[in-house]
């Protein structure tokens, strides 16, 4: 046991260490800077699409979190054996994907939100997978089910976003935030925009979006979020 923990206080040192300009914090309560401190329930629509097992940040970082991995493989092998050192290597290069970054993001967002909210999440690649058929409470157990759930995730396919999000819309959620790092693949932008008009009335629900990776569409995002009370953050 002492020596897992010690593997993960490596991970979590050097993944803060590789963060540059074009990279956010993560913290508890917080999803790419969207703050769920106080959400009394919120819905997660998130790309698991082919796209998001790439590398995102720029050149430097990449190569910084190479030599990162590098440095923190050779650490942890000194303390804890050849094996454990890969292991810790291999983790951090992982921690290059999108789809890894979005993962430890949402953990740490689930692990802030109030005791008394609720949440869900929606994932989409080829198809649209929901969570649970209702907003799940929060509490240590489910919260830590679904961080077990998320961490055995992986991206592949195209990418539903219209359909997730008319998913997400339904959820029963009063806050919804929609991650992707691409065009959709299911209906065109235009008709998102138009869908989530005639679906969100009155603008009961709050989208906000965030975008990642250098292939985002940021007009769309920006559009969606601002048009439905939202706030659209980007990063690469």
């Amino acid at each position: 046991m002492r020596k897992y923990l010690l593997m993960l206080a490596l991970l979590g040192s050097l993944a803060t260490g590789c963060s540059g300009h074009a990279t956010v914090r993560v913290q508890p309560g917080f999803f790419f800077g969207h703050d769920v401190r106080k959400a009394k329930s919120v819905a997660y629509v998130l790309d698991l699409s082919g796209s998001m097992s790439e590398q995102s940040g720029s050149v430097v970082e990449q190569v910084g979190t190479g030599a990162a991995a590098k440095a923190g493989g050779s650490l942890a092998g000194g303390l804890l054996g050849h094996s454990a050192g890969q292991a810790v290597e291999d983790r951090v290069k992982k921690l290059q994907q999108k789809v890894e970054k979005v993962k430890l993001h949402l953990i740490a967002s689930l692990n802030g939100l109030p005791p008394t909210s609720q949440f869900n999440v929606v994932l989409f690649s080829d198809g649209v997978q929901k969570l649970s058929p209702v907003m799940v409470m929060v509490n240590p157990g489910t919260v830590g089910l679904v961080s077990a759930f998320v961490a055995k995730l992986e991206a592949g396919g195209s990418t539903s976003l219209g359909t997730a999000i008319n998913v997400g819309l339904h959820t029963g959620g009063n806050q919804v935030i929609v991650l992707t790092d691409g065009i959709p693949t299911d209906i065109s932008p235009q008709e998102i925009i138009n869908m989530v008009a005639r679906e969100n009335v009155g603008h009961a629900i709050r989208v906000s979006t965030v975008g990642v990776g250098h292939d985002q569409d940021f007009s769309f995002l920006r559009d969606l979020a601002v048009q439905n009370g939202g706030v659209f953050m980007s990063y690469d």
